[in-house]
């Protein structure tokens, strides 16, 4: 799974009203606003964090002059480096990001359910919201069967394709 950036404000918005609603936490009606932009901090943080450590990524192969078909492997190991989770790891990450800070918002009044039962519940919500990035990449790649994978062709063909397809499902990155 993978978060995007156009995806923020609706998971906030369903996370905030899910736990509100089943009592799992008490935010007055007049504080959701600022509740709902706690959360998005957190994701927002997370993303930015990301970008900067894929531009790493992007810089350095440029510099090596490595074909795109490695970027998924220095990615990982960029993220690993810099202690970064990414993908369900990442989500997780998110997520016990978002708890802490029902802790210490001023926002939320009062935590009634324990970590366990809100991390299931936010976790539920996330997989109902976000895309698998393997499915965009099996899309991307149906698409690609008359290029030969690992050719510049085909790396530039492919960035091309999944910027489409992401467009198309309505994430940018």
């Amino acid at each position: 799974m993978r978060l995007y950036r156009s995806q923020i404000p609706r998971l906030a918005e369903d996370i905030l009203k899910t736990l509100v609603d089943e009592g799992d936490i008490l935010v007055e009606r007049t504080a959701f606003p600022e509740a709902e932009a706690d959360i998005r901090a957190v994701m927002d943080e997370y993303l930015r964090t990301e970008n900067r450590i894929v531009q790493e990524v992007r810089e350095y192969m440029e510099k090596r002059q490595i074909t795109y078909d490695q970027f998924a492997k220095l990615k990982s190991e960029f993220m690993e480096e810099r202690g970064h989770p990414a993908g369900d790891e990442g989500i997780r990450f998110v997520v016990t990001q978002i708890l802490e800070t029902f802790m210490h918002s001023r926002h939320v009044d009062e935590v009634f359910s324990e970590d366990g039962a809100m991390r299931r519940k936010v976790m539920g919500i996330f997989r109902r919201h976000l895309i698998d990035e393997a499915d965009l990449d099996k899309e991307v790649r149906g698409r690609l069967k008359h290029l030969r994978e690992g050719t510049p062709a085909w790396d530039i063909e492919y960035r091309r394709v999944l910027d489409e397809v992401r467009r198309k499902k309505g994430l940018q990155g």
